[in-house]
């Protein structure tokens, strides 16, 4: 057996390099080109995420008006979660504990999503603008009212804008015309005008709640009578505590006396028809 020998290189000769050199070479050229790649895409993200001053403090300013919405307009038991990317922003602005992770999986609630609202769902109260960039505080599921409650609405409305003691006019007209007051509102303000003759000034609307959001909840009273309701006045303190005197459904939770009239308010209830319906006889 013989064996062919190699022959020598030449002077300035090269041999080629292997197959397995040549393939290292290439993925090391691959793996600086991917490196490079997300570099780039990291400083894309970073540049387009980045909010200016200005925009940060709206985001800032929409974070605390919804937290002092859920603290003034919700019953204490109401669950709220949030959006990952709002949630941060509403526990530095003073929330807590009281809005949870979107994804914990609590049962009902409500919603503060950044944008766009879930389909089906109802806007509370939206902040921070009309934009794409504003906080909105959603009902997932609210409440409709049957045929027959609504028609309850309106009779009851009807016949408080028949009483000639209730001196509506302007957008209180409107909302009773239109039938969009709480059931338990509506319910209390028969009694006050039946009762007492007390004058319907103005559904006055929480800071941030759309024209076409829930029911109004908030009552303005400015007179007793041919008696008005201002601070130290007799005919507000009779008044008061008759509104104090009230049973659920139909007692409010916020009675203020105010250089106007006396003001009262419900907490927002996702199905007050219902909860009317099914605490009277």
């Amino acid at each position: 057996m013989t064996f062919q020998s190699t022959p020598p290189l030449r002077p300035g000769a090269h041999r080629a390099p292997t197959r397995w050199l040549l393939r290292l070479g290439v993925l090391c050229s691959v793996a600086v080109v991917a490196v490079a790649a997300v570099v780039v895409v990291v400083a894309l993200r970073r540049e387009t995420t980045t909010q200016s001053p200005a925009a940060s403090e709206r985001s800032d300013a929409a974070s605390a008006d919804v937290v002092r919405w859920v603290e003034t307009e919700l019953p204490a038991e109401t669950p709220v979660r949030a959006a990952g990317d709002v949630l941060g922003g509403l526990t530095a602005a003073g929330g807590g504990d009281r809005f949870r992770p979107q994804e914990s999986g609590a049962p009902g609630g409500l919603l503060v999503v950044r944008g766009e609202q879930p389909p089906g769902s109802a806007v509370l109260a939206r902040f921070g603008g009309t934009a794409a960039g504003a906080l909105a505080l959603v009902d997932p599921n609210p409440g409709r009212p049957t045929a027959e409650q609504l028609e309850r609405r309106q009779r009851l409305c009807a016949a408080i804008l028949a009483n000639p003691g209730t001196g509506a006019t302007g957008r209180s007209a409107d909302v009773l015309r239109s039938a969009a007051v709480d059931a338990r509102l509506l319910g209390l303000l028969a009694a006050l005008v039946a009762q007492l003759g007390a004058g319907v000034a103005d559904f006055p609307q929480p800071p941030g709640e759309p024209a076409d959001g829930p029911p109004a909840r908030r009552l303005l009273i400015d007179r007793v009578g041919t008696a008005t309701v201002g601070p130290g006045e007799a005919a507000a303190d009779r008044l008061v505590d008759f509104l104090r005197a009230q049973l659920p459904p139909f007692a409010p939770d916020d009675v203020e006396v105010t250089d106007e009239g006396v003001l009262v308010g419900f907490r927002y209830e996702s199905s007050p028809d219902a909860v009317v319906e099914a605490n009277t006889p």
